[in-house]
This record gives structure tokens, sequence and C-alpha cells, in this order.
């Protein structure tokens, strides 16, 4: 037992190793490079783990959010008495908007969305 166990730490630590430090080019090609990075800037690998395991957990994410926002109405009401009046806007920001964005807007295989990962941060 104690055999796979090590066997499949050993697999996932080999076949996930994920961050690649890459030097920033500085010279006239440039912009070729950054071209070049810009045709493929996601990793390959990251789609199966994206489409299997990160999606399914923003939607669960996405429908928690959703559940503890109607729950709390009442308590986001009663904040909202007081001004700026936008506890509403602000709380479903959180608990609905940024999950949805990051479960429904963000390319498949990317995993950082861009900016603070709200809508119109995704292009």
């Amino acid at each position: 037992m104690k055999k796979y166990l090590l066997l499949s730490l050993l697999t996932c630590f080999f076949f996930l190793q994920t961050v690649h430090a890459q030097e920033k080019p500085t010279t006239a090609n440039s912009t070729e490079v950054s071209n070049s990075k810009k045709k493929l800037d996601y990793n390959p690998w990251f789609i199966p783990m994206d489409i299997l395991i990160t999606r399914p957990l923003g939607l669960a994410t996405t429908i928690a959010g959703t559940a503890l926002f109607v729950v709390f109405s009442p308590f986001i009401g009663l904040s909202a008495i007081a001004p700026p009046h936008d506890a509403f806007e602000r709380v479903a920001d959180v608990f609905i908007v940024v999950p949805a964005t990051y479960t429904f807007l963000r390319p498949v295989g990317k995993f950082l969305c861009p900016g603070d990962c709200r809508p119109a941060d995704i292009k």
C-alpha cells in the first residue's frame, strides 16, 4: 500500500510541475517573442485539469455563494440603510459575480484571471 502511495505521489510531483521561470527578452526581437508568446499563453496540460476540477468547483462555489447571498439578504438590507447604500452590490460582487466570472468567462486553461476576475477584466 505504501509503495502505491509513494508511486502516485512521485507521479503527481513529476507531471504537475507547472511553474517555469523565463527571462524577459531585452533584445530587438522582443516583439517577435511576445507575438509568439501571445499565440500560446497557457499550458496545454492545464486544460483537462481545468475542465475536470476547476470548473465544477467554480460552479459549486457560485451556487454556494448565491445561497449565502440569499440567506444573508436580511442582514445585508440592514447594512444598506447607512450610506453609501451599496451593500447589496458589494456582497453580490464577492459572493456571486467573481465566482461566476471565474467559472464561465475565464478562458479554458488559464487559472489566473486578469485584474480582479470581474466581467470587465476578461477579454
